[in-house]
């Protein structure tokens, strides 16, 4: 299975490798890297987080969301993980 978004020249490929590992390779112009499927939903997560942060420092610093601490965040970050409902 394959996404391409040809706005930006990238194509996201999901494929199993012969040992049954599942991968994704992700295009990016000519430059292509392949991960394992773990790495690359950690790498874009990481990514949608980060991109997340600089939406609301930016956002906050034209005064348009009001500014919070870290120790605010991570208490929002743990109260969401309270109510999983899968034993952890």
């Amino acid at each position: 299975m394959f996404y391409q978004y040809k706005k930006h020249d990238m194509t996201v490929t999901f494929t199993l490798r012969d040992d049954g590992k599942r991968v994704v390779q992700l295009a990016l112009g000519s430059e292509t890297r392949t991960f394992e499927l773990e790495e690359f939903t950690a790498f874009w997560l990481t990514m949608v987080e980060e991109g997340r942060k600089a939406t609301s420092a930016y956002l906050e610093s034209l005064g348009r969301l009001p500014q919070h601490t870290d120790k605010e965040d991570r208490l929002d970050r743990s109260r969401g993980r309270e109510g999983k409902g899968d034993g952890s």
